[in-house]
């Protein structure tokens, strides 16, 4: 068996227990468990997390990733989309996010921040020397264990481990940005709005968000959503599948949540789309 079968035979316990008793191994009366999205994706990249070993990641010749999610950076063709970014951002990939991204639109010393996601801290690293005080909110407990391996003993970091829909119950209006690189391009649409109505909630006036989402109106965009078209028909079976994401659904998202758009894509990552709002500063 195959890492990415036993990743969703993990995530999808149902379809395992309906081949076992077919077999007549259980009770063919027991109903299946039934896995919301938000759960197939935190089991998903929890297990991701407890298997990962960076000999067996798909990269680049000549590359191996130090840290998980490193792999998403220095990824061949044959692993999937990469994001299209040309061979000098990919060598110098932190900073080409910090020049791009961090320095354009984030404060140079916030006191608080969140990053949705950290994943394996490749986006951590880059905010922890600007931000006093930096909340990491992850739905896969395995995730969170390779972060606090890699940042120990960094004071400024709180860790939460959320149930995949829900931020940690932080002060309204408290922080100076929000942030997530590499997370919201798996979320389906009402997810995506989801977490932007507690976005919208937990920045302060005039705080900042930024939030890299799938594009499919780009060509890699649009690859990308074809190749995973039939293995999630039925139901969304996959958690590394991108949502389908635009744009112009982001910009009608943030509008209606009255956020100021300062962009619905910056034009940073060329297979997907990086939105930075801002919320009002009341008058």
């Amino acid at each position: 068996m195959n890492l990415l079968q036993k990743v969703l035979n993990y995530i999808h316990p149902s379809q395992t227990a309906a081949a076992a008793t077919q077999d007549g191994k259980d009770d063919p009366n027991e109903k299946p468990e039934t896995v919301s999205e938000p759960q197939m994706l935190a089991r998903g990249w929890h297990q991701y997390a407890e298997s990962w070993n960076p000999d067996n990641c798909v990269v680049l010749p000549g590359q191996r990733p130090q840290y998980l999610g490193d792999e998403w950076t220095i990824e061949s063709a044959a692993a999937g989309s990469t994001y299209g970014l040309g061979e000098d951002a990919v060598a110098r990939f932190e900073t080409f996010l910090k020049e791009g991204l961090l320095d354009r639109y984030l404060p140079a010393d916030a006191g608080e921040g969140m990053e949705i996601g950290p994943g394996g801290g490749r986006l951590t690293g880059l905010l922890v020397p600007r931000t006093k005080t930096l909340h990491l909110a992850d739905a896969a407990e395995a995730m969170l264990r390779h972060l606090k391996q890699r940042f120990a003993g960094v004071p400024n970091l709180h860790y939460y481990l959320t149930d995949g829909t829900t931020l940690p119950a932080l002060p309204p209006a408290s922080l100076d940005y929000v942030i997530a690189f590499d997370v919201f391009v798996h979320f389906e649409p009402r997810l995506v709005y989801w977490y932007l109505r507690q976005i919208s909630s937990l920045l302060r006036p005039g705080g900042t968000g930024i939030i890299h989402y799938a594009n499919i109106l780009t060509p890699a965009g649009w690859q990308q959503f074809e190749r995973h078209v039939e293995e999630n028909l039925q139901q969304r079976a996959y958690f590394g599948a991108f949502g389908v994401m635009c744009p112009q659904l982001m910009g009608r998202f943030l509008e209606a949540l009255s956020l100021e758009v300062i962009t619905t894509d910056t034009g940073l990552i060329p297979r997907d789309a990086v939105a930075v709002f801002r919320k009002p500063v009341s008058s």
